[in-house]
């Protein structure tokens, strides 16, 4: 006889797990315990994944970091981290992946993690106890115009 052993969902877990319910691309994201204050952008979601991108400290504009988020979780612990909901980058050299300045690119990361050609990073992986989320709204865009005159000797 073949048994199957599953790890019971935590409070923590599903109350994580709802909060990714309500997230959808576009929508700005931070995590709970995380001592950053800045936010991440959704650029790719499925039912399992959320890919996230915010611009890289100290680099110039356009410069991405991503972030994936597991919402299957792990059922076991490593690096410290787990069981439960976790984030991580990809497990490739570096964790990097080529990323347009407007998050292009993050739609492969998910395909390649649907495929199973890719997993997540057990070196770099985080605990992701909470999600805040602040709803994408109409991109505000300003231009200043500046008129500049001389006064010209007649």
């Amino acid at each position: 006889m073949t048994t199957t052993q599953t790890t019971p969902v935590d409070d923590r877990t599903r109350r994580t797990r709802e909060q990714a319910a309500t997230i959808h691309v576009g929508d700005r994201i931070r995590f709970t315990g995380d001592p950053s204050t800045r936010w991440w952008t959704v650029r790719a979601r499925d039912e399992r994944f959320i890919i996230a991108t915010r611009q890289a400290a100290f680099e110039p504009g356009g410069t991405l970091r991503y972030t994936v988020v597991d919402l299957t979780g792990w059922t076991h612990r490593y690096n410290g981290v787990g069981p439960g909901v976790v984030r991580s980058s990809l497990n490739t050299l570096g964790g990097g992946w080529d990323l347009g300045p407007e998050g292009e690119g993050c739609d492969e990361i998910l395909a390649e993690l649907q495929a199973g050609r890719f997993e997540l990073s057990v070196r770099r992986v985080l605990h992701v106890d909470g999600i805040t989320r602040k709803e994408a709204g109409p991109m505000i865009t300003t231009t200043a115009v500046v008129e500049v005159t001389e006064d010209v000797p007649a």
